[in-house]
């Protein structure tokens, strides 16, 4: 008896519970390791061998090739990573469900990258089931590289994240982007080949440019567009966003992320005219300045097509501009909004100094708020004093409110 229990204990000690895991487990524990890690899980058994092989989510970024170049046994440049990314793609046995390709870190460590490459690549992931793509090029100034028309048209596609100023996308057909749901351009120059011709994307529920120029020769028609994010340290025309291109948009988004200056650098823009963003339940804006009379005015009258709004967050980038704050405080009513914002229950504004028009903008809010629950201010970081700051909040709290439940909060820094 106690011999059957001494060989079944050191049976159950010889067992490879780790390979005994199921499969959908192994997957999940190869997801969450760095791409050249999950490929050594393959060298503990056939087990996790399998497992490497249909893993879908692969990632070639800087920490890949830097780890893979440090270790033993590796070569440099006897095996370029162009072809160990290709062994990889083609050893697959699944579908590669998402892929990250940083292609600066790749053109570092391995000079040789080819457009046909690439093509072979963005080839073989649309006939396998791709549904994430993420493509990155941090220094396009070396090489100009297209993303090619078997990604534009991929079926199987749901979101699609690229950056670089060298990516000339093919955006000049009408069955681009077909099954897309989620669409992030960065530093992404749109040409003017895509004027007059207008791209249907049936199912697009999120759309983001950053740092992106001629954003208008974009032409589409989104009719579930859901969020829509527009942001950019650069102004001028070419970083700008026409309003016959922004309008359209405002009747299906219910969250819109907006760089103040983008929107309002046309001398001819009329927000009045806007169609009623019957929708839009958050506005965020960046770097709103309240003393530009032009902004202050837009962005008033944003609210005033937005009856449905729940959530209002502003991050200011003010302007010193004593000329400015006088002409507008002349008209304090000119600060003010007609309608209630029946449904607004959070105000946050970042970089907040106590100025008078943003205590202006601050007393309309809460005057205009019925259902009014939370206002957070985030104090400017070239306030010193904790005396301002207490200062501020006693004027705040002094403001009539249209809401009982409303609290003002102020956020930051601790004064010792």
């Amino acid at each position: 008896m106690v011999s059957c229990s001494r060989r079944k204990l050191e049976a159950d000690a010889r067992r490879d519970v780790m390979s005994e895991l199921p499969a959908n487990v192994k997957e999940m524990i190869l997801e969450r390791l760095p791409t050249h890690e999950a490929a050594r899980t393959s060298l503990l058994s056939t087990h996790w061998k399998d497992a490497w092989l249909r893993l879908g989510q692969l990632v070639f970024d800087s920490n890949f090739f830097t780890r893979v170049r440090k270790t033993k046994g590796y070569i440099d440049g006897k095996v370029p990573f162009v072809k160990i990314i290709t062994y990889i793609l083609l050893q697959r046995v699944g579908p590669v469900k998402k892929f990250t390709i940083c292609i600066n870190s790749l053109i570092i460590f391995d000079g040789k990258l080819q457009q046909s490459d690439l093509d072979q690549w963005y080839l073989f992931l649309s006939r396998n089931g791709v549904e994430e793509l993420h493509i990155s090029h941090h220094n396009p100034w070396e090489r100009h590289y297209k993303l090619p028309f078997c990604i534009v048209l991929c079926p199987t596609i749901k979101q699609l994240r690229f950056q670089s100023l060298g990516f000339d996308c093919p955006i000049y057909a009408p069955s681009n982007f077909p099954c897309f749901s989620s669409l992030a351009f960065r530093s992404v120059v749109f040409n003017h080949n895509a004027n007059g011709i207008v791209s249907t994307l049936p199912n697009l529920e999120k759309l983001d440019f950053r740092y992106c120029q001629g954003i208008c020769n974009f032409k589409i028609k989104a009719p579930k567009l859901e969020s829509l994010s527009i942001t950019s340290t650069d102004t001028g025309p070419s970083f700008g966003v026409e309003s016959r291109w922004f309008a359209p948009h405002l009747k299906a988004i219910k969250a819109l992320c907006l760089e103040a200056s983008l929107l309002l650098w046309e001398e001819d823009v009329e927000v009045a005219s806007f169609p009623t963003a019957i929708n839009l339940q958050v506005i965020k804006l960046h770097s709103f300045d309240f003393a530009n009379e032009k902004q202050l005015m837009g962005v008033l009258q944003l609210l005033q097509k937005s009856p449905n709004l729940c959530e209002l967050d502003i991050k200011e980038c003010l302007d010193d501009d004593i000329e400015a704050f006088s002409r507008l405080l002349k008209d304090p009513d000119s600060c003010i909004i007609n309608q209630d914002l029946k449904m607004l229950k959070t105000i946050k504004i970042e970089q907040f100094c106590g100025c008078a028009i943003e205590m202006l903008f601050v007393k309309m809010l809460l005057s205009k708020s019925p259902i009014l629950e939370r206002v957070i201010i985030m104090e400017s970081y070239y306030i010193n004093d904790g005396y301002i700051v207490i200062k501020i909040l006693r004027e705040l709290l002094c403001f009539p409110r249209a809401s009982p439940k409303a609290k003002i909060v102020i956020k930051g820094k601790v004064y010792l």
